[in-house]
């Protein structure tokens, strides 16, 4: 119930599309009410005999109140059949229309309010895995995150047209109708609905099991997602390995275990239209032979017979249907529990009660007696202190594992510290906010990420202060035509350019076939190593940080990429605090400082004719690795 309830507040902001669409909701039923009611009139009025001299089988109470008036219709309308048959017949096609149109807007009006909900949820969602801090998204595979956010969103979707459209209409449907059959023969209505209440029995039943396994339907999509994304964006890896045969079979077999869960709901799904059509045909024998029975004995006319059991045919018809709506709501509601799954998970790392701003960075970055465990046991980092001055280039150096890409992270507050602190300028990172801290911070990794956009865009996406990547979106989302107005649009592309001149990345650019309005696919896939790397840097550059951590960011280059990529590092070093984590030590041997790691522990920390003189790790790396001549 409290998921119920929690999903519900996405509906509020929408509360009057709701109550107009529940208005017509009533409208509706009231008019099927009075759809399936003519019919007593015709077969009675019209069509009855002589003898025949009640109207409808109204509750003997009422009887004597109405006098004659009964008597008087029915003389009328044997008067007139063919004018009133007319009028009948234009009647309810009257009321069909009418129904047909309010059912129209109500479904409308409810399917925008379900839509709505689903794309807040999405937004709220995907907003909120930004919000989660790094460690999140290590212990989650890429495919099941998006599968949260596609699939379960959908499912949940699914669960809100069905809410706020089916689970709405039907009981103003049964309502109506139940209403019918007793003003005809509330008697015979009891009879007949005894076996109503059983109705509720397999809903609910149906409804748990459904709720259960359309949890493991979900799961098994999310395996499957992490399937596919693991696939396409390995292509390269598994033809060069040839290995598409294993990964055919591999995404047959989570395929298949898809296949088998669904079909476990479709087992139940099934089954609950048969139950309810043997609870109907038991409901509908007991109303035929009670009142083919009254009708004999006089107490039911034959037009109200015919209009009870109309009315209690058309009873089962949304009974059945609110069956159904309950199993996709209990599918939805398994969506429902994996979305808010994710969203009640809270970031590790938050700004503290009181944080303030981060003034500029102007002296000392300090790490201070700093340890950091990923998890109990799993220690990466062990008392690791030293610090770096503004304007020093600090390398950090050791074998793999050593926990160099770890320390770096910790800068950025991607995690916090088990023990020790960070300070910039003698500020613990923990004492300022989020925002304020990473707006100092730039970085350039091996794996450079960019997005499949313009290389403007990409490189605007430093620009956070200003708004820059929104401005560059408008500027070249229409290939390369200036679509916005705003201050100094022409200073922003300048600075572009010079981002790109200094990253030596604006004669590539120049000669992509839209220039800075080139998109350049899903990760830079159109460009080469050195070519995205250049454009990391400009975005870095653009940026202008005070610190800036490098991660092998010449690694996996050529020779000549990498000298144009030296270069732009070069020019973006300059008068930053700079850490650089580097496995070939031959590029940092100009480093103010080298701090060298070994199994989590600073081991050694000097420049590198001190290190090469202690004849200690750091030595022993360096004459491990080819001399380049």
């Amino acid at each position: 119930m409290a998921q119920y309830l929690r999903l519900l507040k996405y509906a509020l902001p929408y509360r009057g599309r709701i109550a107009l669409s529940i208005g017509c909701l009533l409208i509706a039923s009231l008019l099927n009410a009075v759809s399936v009611a003519s019919l007593q009139p015709v077969f009675d009025g019209l069509f009855g005999g002589e003898g025949s001299r009640q109207l409808l089988s109204l509750p003997r109470a009422l009887q004597p109140l109405l006098g004659d008036w009964v008597a008087r219709v029915q003389d009328f309308l044997r008067a007139h059949q063919m004018s009133v048959l007319t009028f009948l017949a234009w009647f309810l096609l009257a009321v069909l229309l009418v129904k047909a149109m309010v059912n129209y807007v109500s479904v409308y009006l409810m399917k925008y309010v379900s839509e709505r909900v689903m794309a807040d949820v999405r937004d709220a969602l995907y907003a909120h895995l930004h919000s989660l801090s790094l460690g999140f998204f290590l212990r989650k595979n890429t495919g099941e995150i998006v599968s949260r956010v596609t699939a379960d969103v959908d499912a949940l979707g699914a669960a809100v047209t069905d809410l706020f459209r089916n689970a709405l209409r039907e009981p103003f449907t049964i309502v109506g109708l139940v209403a019918l059959l007793f003003v005809i023969h509330w008697q015979l209505a009891l009879a007949s609905l005894l076996i109503f209440p059983m109705t509720v029995i397999p809903i609910l039943k149906f409804g748990q099991k459904i709720r259960r396994r359309g949890t493991r339907v979900l799961e098994r999509r999310a395996e499957l997602s992490t399937v596919i994304q693991e696939g396409i964006t390995g292509i390269r890896i598994v033809q060069a390995f040839g290995m598409q045969a294993y990964e055919r079979q591999r995404f047959c077999a989570k395929n298949r275990e898809l296949f088998q869960a669904i079909m476990r709901i479709v087992r139940v799904d099934a089954l609950s239209g048969p139950v309810m059509e043997i609870l109907e045909a038991v409901g509908i024998v007991v109303a035929v032979w009670l009142g083919g029975y009254l009708v004999f004995r006089g107490e039911l006319t034959p037009g109200a017979f015919m209009g009870f059991l109309g009315a209690l045919a058309s009873l089962y018809v949304p009974i059945k249907r609110l069956s159904a709506v309950n199993n996709n709501i209990q599918r939805g509601m398994a969506g429902v529990h994996r979305v808010f799954e994710v969203m009640d998970q809270q970031p590790e790392v938050t700004d503290r009660s009181g944080a303030r701003g981060l003034p500029p960075v102007k002296e000392t970055v300090a790490f201070e007696h700093v340890s950091f465990a990923y998890e109990p046991g799993r220690v990466i980092l062990r008392d690791v202190h030293f610090q770096g001055k503004m304007g020093e280039i600090v390398a950090i150096v050791g074998p793999s594992g050593a926990g160099k890409s770890t320390l770096v992270n910790l800068l950025p507050r991607f995690f916090d510290p088990t023990d020790g602190r960070i300070l910039l300028d003698g500020v613990d990172l923990r004492d300022v906010t989020l925002p304020s801290l990473r707006a100092q911070i730039g970085m350039v990794t091996q794996d450079t990420i960019l997005f499949d956009d313009t290389v403007a865009n990409n490189i605007a996406y430093g620009l956070s202060a200003a708004g820059g990547a929104a401005w560059a979106y408008g500027l070249f989302a229409a290939g390369g035509a200036v679509r916005v107005s705003g201050p100094a649009p022409d200073c922003d592309l300048a600075r572009i350019r010079e981002a790109a001149r200094l990253a030596n990345a604006e004669e590539f650019i120049l000669q992509l076939p839209e220039g800075y309005a080139t998109r350049i696919g899903e990760k830079g896939v159109r460009l080469s190593g050195g070519q995205k790397q250049r454009i990391a840097i400009a975005r870095a550059i653009l940026k202008d940080p005070p610190i800036l951590i490098l991660d092998e960011a010449t690694s996996a280059l050529d020779a000549e990429a990498e000298r144009l990529v030296q270069e732009a590092l070069e020019r973006l070093m300059r008068n930053r605090t700079t850490f650089v984590i580097a496995h070939r030590l031959s590029t940092v041997i100009q480093a103010d400082r080298i701090v060298v790691l070994e199994d989590g522990r600073l081991v050694e920390m000097g420049t590198h004719p001190e290190l090469m003189a202690a004849r200690g790790t750091y030595f022993r790396l360096y004459q491990n690795q080819p001399q380049e001549a």
